[in-house]
């Protein structure tokens, strides 16, 4: 496994934990804080997911556009 992705399993798993000792021990405004960085870290890595997808559905596109047959290939298959 990549040391990046490690790291970030190791925060998840602590702010996790983090959220339900606050729980726990009735401090609900950390609690509910945690979970609104959970919500904030999960959909700016779906808006970078999505970003890398528009981006490589671009490059392909561009990429079958510009593509130029020749004649031999464009017959023989």
């Amino acid at each position: 496994m990549k040391k990046s992705t490690k790291w970030v399993l190791w925060l998840l798993g602590l702010i996790f934990g983090g959220i339900v000792l606050n729980f726990y021990l009735n401090f609900f405004s950390v609690a509910y804080a945690l979970i609104g960085l959970l919500l904030a870290f999960f959909s700016g890595w779906g808006a970078i997911v999505k970003l890398k997808n528009d981006v490589n559905q671009y490059e392909d596109h561009y990429k079958r556009q510009s593509y130029v047959e020749d004649d031999i290939e464009k017959y023989t298959k």
